[in-house]
C-alpha cells in the first residue's frame, strides 16, 4: 500500500514537472519568437528609413531637375524675346536702309528735273511711299504772299482747297509760323472743318523764308502713326520740297521769257 501510494505520488509529480518544462520550453519559445519578431521589426524600420531616405532623395533630384528645366526654359525664353528683339531692330533698320535709298533717288529726281509738274509728282511720290499717305496737298503762296495757292493734290477735293488765306486755319499758321503741326502733338487752334483730318502739315521753306506748305491728311491703313523717321523726312521735305518748286517755277518763266 504504502509503495503504491508512493508511486502515485510520483506520478503526479512527474506529470508536474512535465507540464511545468513543457510550460517553460514554450515561454522560451515564445520569448524567442518576440526577440525574433523585435529584430525583424527594427530591421524593417531600419529598411524604411532607408526607402524614405532614398524616396527624399529622389524628390530632391526631381525638383532639381525641374528647377534646372525652369532655368533652361526661362533661360530660352530670354534668348528667343532677344533674337526677336535683333530680328525686329533689323528688320527696322534695312527698312530704314531702303527708306534713305529710296529718299536719296527721289530728291535726285527732284533737283534733277525743271519740270514743274514732274517735282509736283515727285514730292506726292515721297510722301505716299516713304510717310505713307495719298491724301496730300501742296501749297505755294502767291506773290502777295496773304494766299496759299493749291497746286498739287492727291486724295482730297481739290475745289475745297484751291486758295486759303495765309493767316488763317492751321495750314496758314504752319506757313506764317514755319512750325510744321503733327496730329496729338500742337495746338489745334484755328482748325478749320476741311482740315480736321490732318495729320500733319509742313512748312515748305526757302532759307529763312515759308515759300508754301505741304499739308498731309490720313494715313495709309497700314501705317500705325507718324514716326521719328517720318519726322527726319518732313525736316528734308521742308527744304527740299521747297527748293525744287522754286526753280521749276524760276525755269519755267526763263523759258517763258525766252
Amino acid at each position: 500500500m504504502s509503495a503504491k501510494k508512493e508511486g502515485g505520488e510520483t506520478g503526479k509529480g512527474g506529470y508536474a514537472r512535465k507540464v511545468m518544462e513543457n510550460s517553460q520550453r514554450f515561454s522560451l519559445g515564445l520569448i524567442g519568437e518576440n526577440e525574433r519578431l523585435r529584430a525583424l521589426a527594427a530591421a524593417l524600420q531600419v529598411e524604411k528609413l532607408r526607402l524614405e531616405e532614398e524616396v527624399l532623395a529622389a524628390h530632391e533630384a526631381i525638383d532639381h531637375h525641374k528647377r534646372e528645366q525652369l532655368h533652361l526654359q526661362r533661360e530660352l525664353a530670354e534668348i528667343t524675346s532677344e533674337n526677336r528683339h535683333f530680328t525686329s531692330q533689323f528688320a527696322e533698320i534695312e527698312q530704314q536702309n531702303s527708306n534713305l535709298v529710296n529718299l536719296y533717288v527721289a530728291t535726285y529726281r527732284l533737283h534733277g528735273t525743271v519740270d514743274r509738274q514732274e517735282a509736283i509728282a515727285i514730292i506726292q511720290e515721297i510722301v505716299a511711299n516713304l510717310i505713307g499717305s495719298e491724301e496730300m496737298g501742296i501749297f505755294e503762296a502767291d506773290t502777295s504772299g496773304q494766299t496759299l495757292v493749291l497746286i498739287g493734290s492727291n486724295g482730297i477735293k481739290p475745289e475745297e482747297y484751291k486758295a486759303l488765306p495765309a493767316s488763317a486755319g492751321l495750314i496758314g499758321r504752319v506757313f506764317s509760323t514755319g512750325e510744321r503741326y503733327v496730329a496729338g502733338e500742337g495746338d489745334t487752334q484755328g482748325l478749320t472743318q476741311s482740315e480736321t483730318e490732318l495729320t500733319a502739315c509742313i512748312p515748305l521753306r526757302v532759307g529763312d523764308r515759308s515759300t508754301g506748305a505741304l499739308a498731309i491728311f490720313r494715313l495709309l491703313p497700314q501705317k500705325s502713326g507718324i514716326e521719328a523717321l517720318d519726322r527726319e523726312l518732313f525736316d528734308l521735305l521742308a527744304t527740299h520740297a521747297a527748293t525744287a518748286l522754286l526753280f521749276t517755277a524760276l525755269a519755267a518763266k526763263a523759258a517763258e521769257a525766252h
